[in-house]
């Protein structure tokens, strides 16, 4: 990381993203419309405001519930895009004029790691580098902190998982604002915390 500023020592950090990211491939011509229209994607999910301590050693405490019911959530949350989805295709007018492809643009990675600066995943599908895809993840469930952003594909490499051929993707992002790249620095930051307690813990755990 030798000569590099501080701000993009802090944007290249890199973390585990242990989430799945659904991708859609967008045509060139609809990425330029979507940002000179400057309408860029919203989420239907309201993040919250970080927990305080007391609030935090409580949600410590009734974790297990939690966790179970936001996992449940999401679950409906999911299964009800995918009845739209459906809906949407077979509704008058529109199942008309949607694409016949429309799915073959859509497809879910496995999360690899993340910084400020882009994403790796490990997916089914093999993209071409400059591809542009449209990215929608979330790196925290409570407080919820969902994202939808924007990226190009810079490098895809064949592996092997399971006896499956599958490919590493790296996307960088594009267009990120600020306030979505701090959300991501944060979180490479928190997971590196974590990672350093649980460490320590089980250091003092062998020692005592």
């Amino acid at each position: 990381m030798q000569g590099f500023p501080s701000q993009e020592r802090r944007e290249y950090i890199r973390a585990p993203l242990w989430v799945n990211v659904e991708f859609t491939v967008v045509d060139g011509d609809d990425y330029e419309a979507v940002m000179r229209s400057e309408q860029h994607p919203s989420c239907r999910f309201i993040s919250q405001t970080a927990l305080s301590l007391d609030e935090g050693r409580q949600y410590e405490a009734d974790s297990t519930f939690r966790s179970n019911l936001i996992d449940f959530l999401i679950h409906i949350d999911d299964k009800l895009d995918r009845v739209l989805n459906v809906l949407s295709k077979v509704s008058g007018l529109e199942a008309s004029t949607c694409k016949d492809d429309e799915d073959e643009d859509l497809f879910v990675g496995q999360g690899s790691d993340i910084s400020g600066a882009g994403i790796s995943v490990i997916c089914d599908k093999a993209l071409e580098p400059g591809q542009i895809l449209k990215a929608s993840f979330m790196i925290s469930r409570f407080p919820i902190i969902p994202l939808v952003l924007f990226g190009e594909v810079v490098r895809v490499t064949p592996v092997q998982e399971d006896g499956k051929q599958r490919y590493q993707m790296v996307v960088k992002f594009i267009d990120l604002d600020e306030e979505d790249r701090e959300k991501i620095i944060a979180y490479t930051f928190q997971v590196q915390r974590d990672a350093i307690r649980k460490e320590k813990k089980e250091t003092e755990s062998n020692n005592g």
